[in-house]
């Protein structure tokens, strides 16, 4: 009876839903498919936090409904049209906490940047909170303020590697795996209990470039020598207070304060109610210069007025508050454009490669992937294709299923660009390295050339448990991944054949891709992973730069003009798909509540911080857990890294 009352219930919702998202979808029809209109001094609110992929999710029936992160894509277009705008007259940038790569950084500081040469408009941060990532963000803006009691902590960099060998050996489990090249480390956390020589020099190889980007990049954008901020660095300010004293941020600011500012009007005091001195100027709180005070007391900065742009317009009192828009809104509001004529498809390559269809925002299925390029291939108005790719890597058969794909588009006479996100290690590189083109951040993960394969041994565990088996083989090697036993000797050679097999038909195509020889790719090779400026200096990328500059350079490679209308691949399901998609959707989620794909980590490996880290660590193990173990070829990054 219980049951029959959820259905029931569960079917009035949906036919409810249904009913309110055919009336929306009537009256956007009905007004033309735009929001509302941008009038002049308009201030282009940003929000930028959470994980923030690289596709935009699909339209939502109701507005509102449902909680997808802003994407990458979103804000690069948003940017891109406010540049050229005449109502949008300034953009205030909101940050919390990041859970994304320093590559997506380097992406959003690369919009930011573009919209301020464009446009000569100003672009203003605020946040309560700043980490290693927001702070490195925010620097691109042109005033940086934090909430007056805010917490500043940037204090270089940490990279962590768990190792599981010695709890795999209490359980008595053994981790037998093969590997083509000594850099190769992704097996490492299962099979030993330390950083092997070349795992380590690897990880201080990256460390240093990526520490170097973070430094440079703090110190040119606010004035500073190096060798003062890695000074600050060695000893964090902690407060907002204190990064004022340093000159690290240019003001301090409540929310209200902040919407003064903006909107030209004189900024109220920090502190509300009557005066109690003979100044009547309660805006014109004291601020510290940055060498004066000592840098984190808690009374060496007043609150106050921070410094003014001189483009924002002055108002005065009795005026209202400058009107702002949502960057949501606001592409509504513009539309997303038609027209006829060449264009450039998009294909998003998001997550650990496995065969199969896709699952959005988790793994980039090979079926899926190919099929998308297949339809920009077979599409007349398609001139050029970019691969916007952020993936560890995984499956080596799934990775040369798509990388197949990508030379048959080039057969046909289409360019092909690869944009490289946080990272394209591995078979995220496989799958590129094909391309007329390959663009990264300095920041990108890149690389990664080898492979592994190999099997979980359970018979230790079987043993503990009071396990037994029996089985019954015709062929020498039928119980080749049985995981009741060990490879034994013979089985470990077999897995290095195949292995070296692998590696080398890996070698033989990034040779043929990037014009190079073998025995150079096999130099920077070796399952070695790169950050975007060093694949750049050993030549296993072309360029250094965003996804704009990929879209740019496939234009040009197409002969087509540079505002080509973009095509997105692959199409994500609707709501009203997932909503009927059985166990694989919102439905599904809640008939098997806590399970992988329902409420555990779907509610929380999208988190940044050191929790969301956890989360999205262990879901990347269990996703790894069975390619593993299936002894096919691995094309996967040799850690899931997480850097703060």
């Amino acid at each position: 009876m219980k049951n029959g009352r959820l259905l029931v219930f569960v079917l009035l919702v949906f036919l409810l839903l249904v009913f309110v998202g055919s009336v929306v979808a009537i009256v956007v029809m009905l007004k033309g498919g735009t929001g509302p209109d941008v009038g002049d001094q308009t201030v282009l609110e940003v929000h930028l936090g959470g994980s923030m992929p690289d596709q935009p999710a699909p339209d939502q029936p109701i507005p509102g409904f449902g909680n997808h992160s802003l994407s990458i894509f979103e804000v690069d277009t948003a940017m891109k049209r406010a540049a050229a705008d005449d109502g949008v007259a300034q953009v205030l940038i909101i940050i919390d906490a990041l859970g994304i790569g320093y590559g997506k950084i380097a992406e959003l500081r690369d919009i930011i940047e573009r919209f301020s040469t464009d446009s000569d408009k100003p672009v203003t941060c605020w946040m309560e909170v700043a980490g290693n990532k927001e702070y490195v963000l925010a620097t691109a803006c042109d005033r940086v303020f934090m909430a007056p009691e805010g917490f500043f902590l940037v204090n270089g960099l940490h990279l962590g590697v768990t190792f599981y060998k010695g709890t795999l050996d209490k359980i008595g489990v053994k981790a037998e795996f093969t590997r083509a090249g000594k850099y190769k480390s992704a097996v490492e956390p299962m099979i030993s209990t330390e950083m092997s020589a070349p795992f380590r020099e690897m990880m201080n190889s990256m460390a240093d470039s990526l520490y170097g980007y973070m430094v440079d990049t703090i110190a040119q954008s606010r004035g500073f020598t190096s060798e003062r901020v890695r000074a600050i660095i060695d000893d964090p300010p902690m407060t907002a207070r204190g990064a004022l004293a340093h000159g690290l941020i240019d003001g301090l600011y409540y929310r209200d304060q902040l919407l003064d500012d903006i909107s030209g009007k004189a900024v109220r005091s920090a502190t509300l109610g009557p005066s109690t001195g003979d100044d009547d100027d309660s805006g014109a709180d004291a601020v510290a210069s940055p060498e004066s005070g000592d840098d984190d007391s808690a009374g060496a900065v007043a609150d106050g007025p921070g410094p003014r742009d001189p483009r924002i317009p002055a108002r005065s009192d009795s005026d209202d508050l400058v009107d702002r828009i949502s960057l949501r809104t606001y592409l509504g509001s513009v539309g997303k454009g038609t027209g006829s004529g060449a264009k450039v498809a998009v294909i998003f390559c998001e997550g650990q490669i496995t065969s199969g269809a896709s699952r959005i925002g988790k793994s980039m299925g090979s079926d899926t992937i190919a099929k998308a390029i297949r339809r920009a291939r077979e599409n007349d108005d398609v001139a050029a294709i970019v691969l916007r790719v952020n993936s560890p890597g995984g499956s080596g058969l799934a990775s040369d299923i798509i990388w197949r794909e990508v030379e048959l588009a080039q057969a046909k006479g289409l360019p092909v660009v690869v944009s490289m996100s946080d990272l394209a290690a591995s078979g995220g590189y496989y799958i590129a390295m094909g391309a007329d083109a390959i663009v990264a951040q300095p920041t990108t993960l890149t690389g990664s050339i080898g492979v592994f394969a190999g099997k979980y041994s359970l018979g230790g565990l079987y043993e503990k448990l009071g396990l037994t088996t029996a089985s019954i083989k015709r062929g020498e090697y039928s119980d080749l991944f049985d995981m009741s036993h060990s490879l034994g000797p013979d089985g470990t050679l077999k897995m290095e054949q195949f292995v070296d097999g692998f590696y080398d038909t890996f070698l033989n195509k990034a040779a043929q891709g990037r014009g190079a020889s073998r025995a150079d790719i096999h130099t920077v090779a070796q399952g070695r992973v790169w950050l975007g400026e060093q694949a750049d200096d050993i030549g296993l990328v072309d360029a250094m730069g965003s996804l704009r500059t990929a879209i740019n350079l496939a234009t040009d490679k197409a002969g087509i003009d540079k505002d080509a209308r973009l095509l997105l691949y692959p199409r994500q399901p609707s709501f009203w798909e997932e909503l009927l998609a059985g166990n694989k959707g919102p439905l599904g989620a809640l008939q098997a509540a806590g399970g992988l794909d329902g409420v555990v980590l779907g509610t929380l490996d999208d988190g940044p911080g050191p929790l969301g880290a956890q989360v999205r660590a262990a879901e990347a193990l269990l996703l790894s857990a069975p390619l593993l173990s299936s002894g096919q070829p691995v094309l996967l990054a040799p850690y899931h890294l997480e850097v703060y």
